[in-house]
């Protein structure tokens, strides 16, 4: 029989904080573009950051509370929802940062159809 060996294990304190950041980091970054260049929906950049930051905000505290009622085996931990709402801002500051470059690249987008 075969046996695996796993190479060195690093352990690193906290580390799902960081998979949690970055996660909501990148919903928040889809959901807003999805949102900003969506022709049906034709939502501006600040609408679309303020719906998509707040459903991600609240989508996160939502699964921390159902992990906390709702199951046996898991346990909420409000760090997560702290690391969750972090990625979440930081996604709003790029946006706040590149917004002439997001708002030229949709307008050149519409001149192209």
């Amino acid at each position: 029989m075969a046996r695996f060996v796993y190479p060195v294990k690093i352990q690193v304190e906290g580390s799902d904080k960081y998979a949690h950041f970055i996660a909501y980091f990148t919903v928040t970054v889809a959901w807003t573009l999805y949102l900003f260049f969506s022709e049906k929906l034709n939502k501006g950049l600040r609408q679309s950051l303020i719906i998509s930051s707040v459903a991600s905000v609240l989508y996160g505290i939502l699964m921390e509370v159902l992990q906390s009622l709702l199951t046996t085996y898991r346990s909420s931990d409000w760090y997560d929802v702290v690391a969750n709402t972090c990625g979440t801002i930081f996604a709003v500051f790029i946006f706040v940062v590149l917004k002439r470059q997001v708002i030229r690249i949709k307008q050149n987008n519409q001149k192209i159809r």
